[in-house]
């Protein structure tokens, strides 16, 4: 599969229906490999430069998509010219795998959010999509203790399809840590979605993503994000600075 370095960090160069292709191949299969789906946007990119072990999680990871604005503009500054075709985000592409799931009977097991977030999103999934087969769901606060019941009960339910939601890079080291003694199909990384799908925030509109100002938006919502968006403005200077110099 092509892909493309921003910073250091790989993506994929496929577009969403490209990814869903992939992963809905695994899903349909028999074999239980644990590959993993990792969705990168500008402030994974920027922890990955300062962190190699989260660099080597992304680098080993099965797929790597292209999630947000910012890593869509870096790309076109590459000298390689090897350009996304579209943005793919996390939760985006777990819309997509829910409905396929709801479709074919995949069976899919919620980790991550908040206690009562998690079972809120399983309650109104199954509303949407009467019969999917949500096998099991946990919250992300894991000590010693509850980790190990987790796993013992992804492993007796054997998902099909895993989605990891403890934001990064908590997600990433969680299977990056277990997935050899976990068995699933693929795992997604979904870092907040389980929040918008449970419906205590809201997802920026159509029209706000396509200008590229759904982390403004996302700011407004969580003023606290401040801390951890400011770090886009360096990622972009990197990126001019990368451009001119090529």
């Amino acid at each position: 599969m092509e892909t493309q370095r921003i910073l250091g960090v790989k993506f994929n160069i496929l577009d969403q229906a490209g990814f869903i292709r992939k992963i809905d191949q695994e899903l349909s299969g028999d074999s239980y490999d644990s590959k993993y789906v990792v969705t990168p946007n500008a402030e994974i990119v920027m922890q990955a430069r300062k962190d190699p072990r989260l660099n080597e999680i992304i680098d080993s990871a099965w797929l790597s998509s292209p999630d947000g604005s910012g890593i869509l503009m870096a790309s076109k500054l590459l000298p390689e010219k090897r350009i996304f075709q579209e943005r793919v985000a996390g939760f985006d592409l777990m819309e997509a795998l829910i409905e396929l799931a709801a479709e074919r009977n995949y069976s899919v097991y919620f980790l991550g959010g908040r206690p009562g977030i998690v079972e809120k999103a399983r309650d109104n999934l199954m509303r949407s999509y009467p019969g999917i087969d949500i096998c099991g769901c946990h919250h992300g606060y894991l000590d010693a203790r509850l980790k190990v019941e987790v796993i013992a009960d992804i492993n007796q339910q054997r998902p099909d399809l895993l989605l990891v939601g403890m934001g990064a890079p908590r997600q990433e080291y969680f299977i990056s840590e277990h997935k050899d003694e976990l068995d699933f199909k693929v795992a997604l990384t979904v870092g907040g979605s389980f929040d918008v799908i449970s419906g205590e925030k809201k997802r920026a509109p159509g029209w706000v993503q396509k200008i590229y100002l759904e982390w403004l938006y996302r700011l407004f919502q969580e003023p606290a994000r401040w801390k951890r968006i400011k770090v886009l403005p360096h990622f972009i200077l990197i990126m001019l600075i990368d451009g001119i110099k090529n």
